[in-house]
């Protein structure tokens, strides 16, 4: 006996590859998504000015090339948590950049720290506290694992910082709507707006989640590439029972390919219990990071000569290019905060409003589409980032304008990077000579378009 339907006969409900709720609400990442369609836009002939996407576009330190040649072979599993050998350089590395005294046991090695970060909030208990505006996976992450996301007011009049006030002011809110906050996500230096927590902050943040309780994890992905004006600090030295740290290989050692992340755990009891926790889960998903990168991952955390005057060459690039986009919106009257780590800026084109709003513009996903289609400027709006869709912020990045104006081939390319870097890393050479054509011309444009709106 055979039996046989036609599509008309099945119902949602018995209907194979039926999505949950939650995947039919989903949307891809802001930021991958505008990586391809700049992409398409190119290979369809479009010359696209890429400030949407934040990549570190230096090009691999030989010393981590020759690493991972070596380690190519290394095919076996690695253990869940990572190689014991990684997570000793790494717990050695936070202690010599960030004062943090962890052993190998604090640390748990996955293919990215973004998985991490969402592992994370699968296993810590409560609600997720999250300032506005923030990087664009912490909410949907949080969600993913079945939490209320209680935003945390900042605002542009003070660079978007971070307050005692607002958070206090959040947290009651959260209450009284029957919510359980018991995490709060930060990230200095800030995706998207470029600015890090001063000395003072840090310790007045860290005083306030230990005094409510809160569990903070401190998205460190950027620490390295501090612009120099202000010094990094890590929550985790104020508050070390309460803080979780992540980090990892994509942005200071320009490997974001290779997919390597860390999180370091509080060396506590309830720590134990949550690596324990974490080692359970990503048994069941990820198994282990691939075990040629961690072993290569080991030459970037080991102390090298080489490697950290890489990174503090990268780190200058990435401070004078920022430095020379915010000079040039200020000077256009555009209120943006300036950056203080990364490759961001967080303008806010308010001023701007009466004439968009002649051109039918009212929201910043409004604004970024007609930078795109009118100006070809790949930019990414600031609701993508929690900001209010009539907030008229957009993020820009400016890690993708390093190279030449013109290169014939891939390795001319690569060789006019090299000798940037190198220049770079004259510290008696002031970074106001470096050469940034594509930075230049990216200023250049943001003119015409203020002076075409004006």
């Amino acid at each position: 006996m055979s039996i046989t339907t036609t599509p008309s006969d099945i119902s949602p409900v018995t209907a194979p590859l039926s999505l949950t709720p939650s995947a039919r609400q989903g949307t891809a990442s802001a930021t991958l998504a505008i990586n391809e369609l700049v992409a398409q836009r190119r290979a369809a002939g479009h010359d696209t000015l890429h400030m949407g996407f934040g990549e570190a576009s230096f090009p691999l330190h030989p010393t981590l090339h020759a690493a991972l040649a070596d380690a190519a072979t290394r095919t076996s599993y690695a253990p869940v948590l990572g190689l014991p050998a990684l997570r000793q350089a790494i717990a050695a590395y936070l202690a010599r950049t960030r004062q943090l005294d962890l052993s190998a046991n604090s640390i748990i090695v996955a293919p990215g720290s973004k998985p991490l970060l969402y592992a994370l909030l699968q296993v810590l208990e409560g609600d997720l506290l999250l300032p506005t505006p923030s990087w664009v996976s912490y909410a949907p992450q949080a969600r993913l694992a079945g939490k209320r996301v209680i935003g945390v007011a900042t605002s542009p009049d003070d660079a978007h910082q971070l307050s005692a006030a607002a958070l206090s002011a959040a947290l009651a809110q959260a209450h009284a709507a029957g919510a359980n906050p018991r995490i709060l996500l930060v990230n200095s230096p800030s995706n998207p707006t470029g600015s890090m927590f001063s000395e003072a902050d840090v310790a007045a943040l860290a005083g306030w989640a230990r005094e409510n309780g809160i569990t903070l994890i401190s998205d460190e992905i950027y620490a390295e590439l501090a612009h120099g004006w202000r010094e990094h600090i890590s929550p985790a030295r104020f508050y070390p029972e309460g803080t979780i740290v992540t980090g990892g290989l994509s942005k200071a050692f320009s490997a974001g390919g290779w997919r390597l992340g860390y999180a370091a755990l509080p060396a506590t009891e309830t720590g134990a219990r949550l690596r324990a926790a974490i080692q359970a889960l990503a048994s069941e998903i990820w198994s282990a990071a691939a075990t040629p990168i961690q072993q290569a991952a080991c030459a970037a955390f080991t102390p090298d000569a080489e490697i950290e005057a890489y990174v503090r060459a990268s780190a200058r690039v990435h401070g004078e290019a920022a430095h020379r986009m915010h000079t040039t919106l200020v000077g256009l009257d555009i209120t943006c905060p300036r950056p203080a780590g990364a490759f961001y800026l967080y303008p806010d084109f308010a001023s701007w409003r009466p004439t968009l709003a002649v051109r039918g513009i009212h929201t910043s996903e409004e604004l970024a589409r007609h930078l795109l289609d009118q100006w070809s400027i790949a930019t990414l709006p600031g609701v993508a980032f929690g900001d209010p869709p009539d907030a008229l912020r957009l993020r820009l990045s400016v890690s993708m304008l390093y190279g030449p104006a013109t290169a014939a081939t891939g390795d001319e390319h690569e060789a006019a990077l090299w000798r940037l870097l190198a220049q770079a890393g004259d510290e008696r050479t002031p970074t106001s000579t470096l050469p940034l054509p594509l930075l230049d011309a990216a200023c250049a444009r943001w003119s015409e378009v203020a002076q075409a709106l004006a």
